[in-house]
């Protein structure tokens, strides 16, 4: 991903503690970790927003929010079980390795035949996350913003699990200190509040 400065809109942004400019460039060429922190109302969201359709590999995005309906949150249908709605993202792959895959994610025996509807917002957020990184192609660049809100902490911690296998750049949004810590991200971006905001 090559973007220019100008995509930060709302706040004033620091790419490890360096400010970054209209002039700028943010630049991610290898598979590394970027932390995007900054209070609430600062620009996060719009910024994975606008950085998104500047990725030049496939991307990923898993929002903050846990919708409901029948196509919700990512393009889960409720309606569909777990292993179908993750074949819909890579409709080429036998059923016996996506069960097997699934597994990684915690959904192992029946579980995988649940309706997604059925599922606890942990659990649909684990649907959505083994969707992205098991499609075909796999994304190269995720972009994950607060996907800790809503999770117990099992599931954060099931979630930090199955990032520990993902080897591609990833951009996560997050207040959740310790759960950035697990990650261990290689460079930090901060969003701040202009002086008049």
């Amino acid at each position: 991903m090559d973007a220019p400065g100008s995509v930060v809109i709302l706040g004033e942004m620091y790419d490890a503690g360096a400010p970054v400019t209209s002039d700028s460039r943010l630049v991610l060429r290898d598979p590394e970790r970027v932390s995007l922190t900054g209070p609430n109302g600062v620009g996060k969201t719009t910024l994975l927003n606008a950085l998104r359709p500047l990725a030049t590999v496939p991307a990923g995005y898993l929002r903050q929010r846990i919708g409901s309906g029948r196509e919700s949150w990512e393009g889960l249908d409720d309606a569909l079980s777990v292993v179908d709605n993750v074949r819909r993202g890579a409709p080429e792959a036998a059923l016996a390795s996506v069960r097997e895959q699934l597994a990684r994610f915690h959904f192992r025996g029946n579980l995988v035949n649940q309706a997604v509807g059925e599922l606890s917002g942990g659990e649909r957020f684990r649907v959505a996350l083994a969707r992205i990184l098991l499609a075909r192609p796999a994304p190269q660049l995720l972009f994950l913003d607060e996907p800790t809100n809503n999770l117990d902490l099992a599931s954060t911690e099931q979630l930090v699990s199955a990032l520990g296998d993902y080897e591609g750049a990833l951009i996560v949004s997050s207040h959740d200190d310790a759960f950035l810590a697990e990650l261990a991200p290689e460079r930090r971006w901060e969003l701040r509040r202009l002086n008049n905001y």
